[in-house]
């Protein structure tokens, strides 16, 4: 598995090693998966567009506000109609320190996937996509994805919330591509 992802590392460029990357783990079989039926839920567009709602609300007060003037959570964007993906992106507040931008944005991630628990949020894979300011050429900022991870339900369903440490949560995703100041 490390040799196809090294292959495709050193060959293409960072979005397009996450697509092959999520396609691999997605169609590789895992050992401990288990294929159950499942009673098949059909909600009403109404219940839908509610159950949205409520987690974009909730998401947005667990993000807290910003201190940079753009907003927290920044999209969520669902794949429907199988419900199967999740993309939340969200901005990662600005700290002086280096190292507490980061101990914040694994507790960003955290809270973002605590929050997806706490709904009952259906989906098969979530992406959380964090994103921070980076100076041009011209001294302007333009927002970049500095960290980028994927999660399988399967694997989320299995971890206890309340005795997780967010500075584990690079460890947690499936795949997890981010840039090297931010590990």
């Amino acid at each position: 598995m490390n040799s196809i992802k090294d292959f495709f590392s050193n060959l293409l460029s960072k979005s397009t090693r996450i697509g092959f990357t999520i396609l691999i783990y997605i169609l590789m079989p895992s050992c401990e998966a288990k294929i159950e039926p499942t009673a098949i839920n059909v909600v009403s567009p109404t219940e839908a567009f509610d159950e949205k709602i409520a987690l974009q609300e909730s998401l947005i007060q667990a993000l807290g506000d910003g201190n940079r003037d753009v907003s927290r959570l920044t999209k969520i964007s669902y794949n429907y109609p199988e419900r199967a993906d999740i993309t939340i992106i969200w901005t990662i507040n600005y700290h002086a320190i280096q190292s507490s931008r980061i101990v914040n944005a694994q507790i960003d991630a955290t809270n973002i996937l605590k929050i997806l628990e706490e709904h009952k949020t259906r989906f098969v894979y979530v992406i959380l996509i964090g994103t921070f300011p980076i100076p041009d050429e011209s001294g302007s900022n333009f927002e970049i994805e500095v960290i980028d991870l994927g999660f399988n339900k399967s694997k989320l369903e299995k971890v206890d919330w309340e005795a997780f440490q967010p500075s584990d949560i690079y460890k947690l995703a499936d795949v997890a591509v981010i840039e090297d100041e931010w590990k």
